[in-house]
């Protein structure tokens, strides 16, 4: 009997009902959605079936159906808001009204309102019983052949709740300009393939680490889908200058330990870090310059360099001293990170706060301030710059992950150099950008990609041997 805890944990781990989805597999999902719909019409009992209007929706349920049932225990998470859909690709007279409520009638899904335990703040969750399960796999349906198209927004505004709203008519030129560039960005991430170049073992690892984290974080992906390769660029506050980091690319969202395995068009990658963005770009706008290790402070031991950083995480976000006070007491990374020890001649950490606004007094008007915000939407400029440079003078793709971007090895020095002088002209100082750890293809590793590694490169029509390209990059 399932526990309450594990049946919590499997909702929360939902996967997110996408609308922009499609298939290289149109004649068989045509076929299956005409199924589909016959069995929804004979529970619905409609006057009239609008075949030509229904039917593409119900392609895309049976999409995400197919991606809920491989990789998410068969839940899918979706809003049932009456408001939410209010586009042409989806509606919620047909989506919820006719597909979904027909199947919970019919007992192919199971409908948790709300959702489960009483815990409020998350979407309803639709469950794929053994039934449906059973029907999907039936008709051969192919995981691989299943991608997402361009997002139609590529501008996400948000308001000070955190809600996604309607951008105002005094700010949709600004849009405009905004979405011209993400637009460009995303033209040319869909002629390029991103992979990675891990064994289907490490795939199974990798999607456990993914849900694990979801669990205590729903806003977090549970699991890896190569087809989320698009981005949006996100503000916050109801303003163009609060935000606008880059979100959507599924190398965002995997463990940073397996970023190393990322391949551009099967060729080897390497991820240059911007170290102490923040910091840099906060010393430069006051005229001084951080030398060394910005997250070094002398007499704290370089164990605690983790915990420092994610302190000032929470320093530039937090609105007052006390907020950010409790914010780091509870905070688990935190917790974790320093093994409930503090730094030596530290008791507490009102004095580690102390030590932090002595030792960077030149930017402590910054502290408490909820300034990271405005950081994030410099430091997301100094991104996006970078991306439509290297696409312009080097027809190179990189991959923003957040302050750090990841770039063919053969184009990393041009990427030093772009980033070096993209961050020189926002903020008119200098910064150090470091390479993170590269990859590195053994005999065994390379071995253990001759499955379905290959044949996602052959599928997307590469013309190399992506086993020896990786190869030779250590000879």
């Amino acid at each position: 009997m399932e526990l309450a805890q594990e049946k919590r944990d499997r909702l929360v781990t939902a996967h997110w009902f996408v609308e922009n989805i499609f298939t290289d597999q149109k004649d068989e999902v045509e076929a299956a959605s005409t199924e589909l719909l016959d069995h929804i019409y004979s529970i619905n009992k409609p006057q009239r079936k609008h075949v030509s209007r229904h039917l593409p929706q119900v392609e895309i349920f049976i999409l995400n159906a197919l991606l809920a049932n491989a990789f998410t225990d068969g839940v899918i998470s979706v809003n049932k808001s009456s408001g939410f859909y209010s586009n042409k690709i989806i509606t919620y007279r047909i989506t919820v009204d006719l597909i979904i409520n027909s199947l919970v009638k019919s007992k192919w899904l199971i409908q948790h309102p709300g959702y489960f335990g009483g815990i409020t703040g998350y979407l309803t969750r639709l469950e794929l019983t053994n039934e449906f399960c059973s029907w999907l796999d039936s008709h051969n349906l192919d995981v691989p052949k299943t991608k997402i198209k361009k997002p139609s927004k590529c501008i996400v505004f948000k308001d000070e709740n955190k809600r996604v709203i309607d951008t105002p008519k005094h700010l949709k030129k600004e849009e405009e300009l905004l979405a011209l560039n993400v637009s460009a960005i995303n033209q040319y991430l869909e002629k390029n393939h991103i992979d990675l170049a891990v064994s289907n073992a490490e795939l199974s690892i990798i999607n456990s680490q993914m849900k694990d984290k979801s669990i205590n974080d729903s806003t977090r992906e549970s699991y890896l889908f190569f087809g989320n390769k698009y981005l949006q660029r996100k503000f916050n506050n109801s303003r163009f200058d609060n935000g606008g980091r880059f979100y959507g690319g599924w190398w965002i969202t995997i463990p940073k330990e397996w970023r190393k395995y990322i391949t551009i068009n099967g060729y080897p990658t390497v991820e240059l870090d911007y170290s102490g963005m923040h910091l840099q770009m906060l010393y430069a706008k006051e005229g001084a310059e951080i030398t060394g290790d910005p997250y070094a402070i002398e007499g704290v031991c370089k164990d605690f360099r983790d915990v420092t950083k994610l302190i000032f995480v929470i320093l530039f976000n937090a609105p007052s001293r006390n907020t950010a006070l409790a914010t780091i007491k509870n905070n688990p990374k935190i917790k974790l990170l320093r093994n409930n020890k503090y730094p030596k001649g530290i008791r507490n950490f009102d004095e580690y706060l102390k030590l932090i606004e002595k030792n960077y007094s030149i930017i402590s008007k910054y502290f408490y301030t909820g300034y990271g915000v405005n950081l994030q939407f410099h430091d997301s400029t100094i991104i996006e710059k970078v991306m439509l440079r290297m696409i312009k003078e080097y027809d190179a793709v990189t991959l923003p992950i957040h302050d750090s971007l990841i770039t063919q090895c053969q184009y990393g020095s041009e990427l030093k150099s772009c980033m070096e002088d993209e961050f020189k002209v926002l903020t008119g100082g200098s910064c150090k950008v470091i390479p993170k750890i590269t990859a590195e293809y053994c005999i065994d590793r390379l071995k253990s990609l001759k499955e379905n590694y290959v044949m996602r490169i052959k599928n997307a029509g590469l013309k190399l041997d992506p086993i020896k390209v990786l190869r030779d990059k250590y000879k």
